[in-house]
């Protein structure tokens, strides 16, 4: 039960670190239009949601038992 609290705060603390860049290169975006900005935005924001489908997973595991 442990490991699972462990790997919850490790998910959401990813997925915090994620909002903060995504929120860094969404601002960044305003002036630099390119499609490799565009293309690293897109790539932080799908690993920032399977996070946090992973993280509801978890939660549900918790809360299951």
């Amino acid at each position: 039960m442990a490991g699972k609290d462990k790997k919850l705060k490790k998910l959401k603390d990813n997925h915090t670190y994620l909002n903060k860049k995504v929120a860094e290169l969404t601002e960044d975006r305003k002036k630099d239009r390119s499609a490799e900005s565009k293309a690293v935005l897109v790539r932080l924001k799908k690993t920032k949601l399977a996070i946090k489908d992973a993280i509801a997973k978890a939660k549900a595991t918790l809360t299951n038992k």
